[in-house]
């Protein structure tokens, strides 16, 4: 079991890689040569993202998180292959039921770039593309959106490190929390993300702002 947990760190450090901006467009194509990319320096707890940022889903259609605004946001960077995400997928199954009626917004980010691959040019047909990733979101029956995030524009703006690595924003576009999905498999009894929305939907402060991301 430690080996598998260790092999989906591993796995999660592939989103640690500098990026140059906030947001990318279809008509440009990312530097490559590591030492053009511009360092981000990642935002803080209790920092607001811009909600100028967007990112393409794998239709290529752009999300901004401006269209976010007025809701909980649960952001949960998730990984095709990462062996953390057998226990984190069925949990974000039944987080989708649970909020169905309520005032949040569930996103995945996929910033893995092995699993991505290289970015899309402007006129791609996008129904032929991730085409692994299209596969297991069927087998595993999710309905929430997920993103693509080439060059790990969110995941280096965010700081994200390994997957699931999860952040709660509140209505604001403020990060509420940020850390792991619940306990793990060892403690899937503690349900941070889902306790941190539903106190933000009470008009709540998040009691665990912070906690360590497995994965």
């Amino acid at each position: 079991m430690q080996r598998k947990w260790l092999a989906g760190l591993a796995l999660g450090s592939a989103l640690a890689l500098p990026c140059t901006a906030l947001s990318w467009n279809l008509d440009e194509k990312p530097p490559v040569q590591e030492k053009e990319k511009a360092k981000v320096e990642a935002l803080k707890l209790g920092a607001t993202v811009p909600e100028t940022l967007s990112l393409p889903d794998m239709d290529g259609k752009l999300r901004s998180f401006k269209d976010y605004r007025g809701k909980v946001v649960v952001i949960h960077f998730w990984s095709d292959l990462c062996p953390a995400e057998k226990h984190a997928d069925p949990v974000m199954k039944a987080m989708e039921e649970y909020y169905a009626k309520k005032d949040v917004v569930l996103v995945a980010i996929n910033s893995n770039q092995n699993e991505l691959g290289p970015k899309p040019e402007r006129d791609a047909d996008y129904s032929k593309l991730y085409p692994n990733l299209r596969k297991k979101i069927k087998e595993i029956g999710h309905t929430h959106q997920l993103l693509i995030d080439h060059g790990n524009v969110v995941s280096d703006l965010l700081g994200a490190k390994s997957t699931p690595h999860c952040y709660v924003l509140d209505k604001q576009g403020k990060i509420a929390y940020v850390g792991a999905l619940d306990g793990g498999p060892s403690a899937p009894e503690k349900t941070y993300v889902r306790d941190a929305a539903d106190q933000l939907l009470e008009g709540k402060p998040v009691a665990v702002a912070e906690t360590k991301p497995y994965g």
